[in-house]
């Protein structure tokens, strides 16, 4: 895997405190200065944007795995509690 890719899922599982080897079926993709992930562990599904100058997570979805693909869900509702 690029370098750059592996230190985009660093900080993603950094960021939610999880160990590198929980992660599988990896995918990233890089498009227009951000890397975009997606990782199953055996109970959630992840997809997160992470910028590609600074390695920010700047965005994170999750849901149990064996649930609808995010592609699939027409929308999504979200609270944020600071």
């Amino acid at each position: 895997m690029n370098k750059n890719y592996e230190f985009a899922l660093t900080a993603v599982l950094n960021d939610i405190g999880m160990d590198r080897a929980e992660a599988r079926l990896v995918n990233i993709e890089k498009q227009e200065g951000l890397y975009y992930l997606s990782f199953r562990t055996d109970w959630q599904h992840y997809e997160a944007y992470v910028d590609a100058d600074t390695f920010q997570v700047l965005g994170l979805n999750f849901m149990p795995a064996g649930e609808v693909p995010m592609d699939e869900i027409d929308y999504i509702v979200a609270t944020v509690v600071a």
